[in-house]
């Protein structure tokens, strides 16, 4: 596989959000850690679970602007979309942490906008795609929006119900982020050794 079709796949759309295959990866299991939290103890209450995810939102920004930064100091990349996600992520965590009275009233109501965006996003960048890859963004999109949408409606639903939810939710986006490092990680390694093979190439 060559570089266009790396990139077919939506991979360049990831690698600037995320700069590198394996926090995209860290991310994901983050998600999936979060998804058993929510399901195994659906009762959990919901300011805790405001807390975990604004601390959590916290180190994956921090780990977001460390790793543009060094990027950009090694290889002079521009990484203004990675430092601004990074940005993004430590104000959403400073608002988890400082107000979360106030998170936990329209908490709901935020999940349900991030489900709406992210399935939106996933609709989006499955145009690039092929194959199964595609069927799968496709799914996992319309089902991220059902998802915001029913929240809207139903805000008040079973707490406890909602936190399964919540947690499916989670996993499946968990799921999809260690499917797409790997993937990711299989491309760069893949372009890698084009890359060498033309450097060992040598004209007589």
């Amino acid at each position: 596989m060559n570089r266009s079709e790396a990139k077919s796949l939506g991979v360049e759309v990831l690698e600037r959000s995320y700069g590198k295959w394996w926090l995209m990866l860290l991310d994901g299991l983050c998600y999936l850690a979060l998804c058993a939290l929510t399901i195994i103890n659906s009762n959990l209450a919901l300011t805790l679970l405001v807390f975990v995810f604004g601390v959590y939102r916290g180190v994956m920004g921090a780990l977001y602007l460390i790793s543009a930064l060094i990027i950009r100091h090694k290889y002079g990349s521009s990484v203004n979309f990675s430092i601004g996600r990074g940005i993004f992520d430590l104000v959403i965590c400073a608002i988890f942490l400082l107000v979360p009275n106030l998170i936990v009233s329209f908490f709901i109501f935020i999940i349900g906008i991030w489900a709406i965006i992210t399935g939106i996003f996933l609709l989006i960048i499955s145009g690039n795609s092929e194959g199964f890859g595609k069927m799968m963004k496709i799914v996992i999109g319309i089902a991220l929006i059902a998802f915001g949408i029913y929240a809207f409606i139903d805000p008040m639903g079973p707490a406890g119900f909602f936190m399964v939810i919540i947690g499916i939710v989670l996993g499946i986006m968990g799921i999809f982020l260690v499917i797409q490092a790997i993937e990711m990680k299989k491309n760069y390694a893949q372009i890698k050794r084009e890359e060498k093979g033309y450097d060992d190439y040598k004209v007589e």
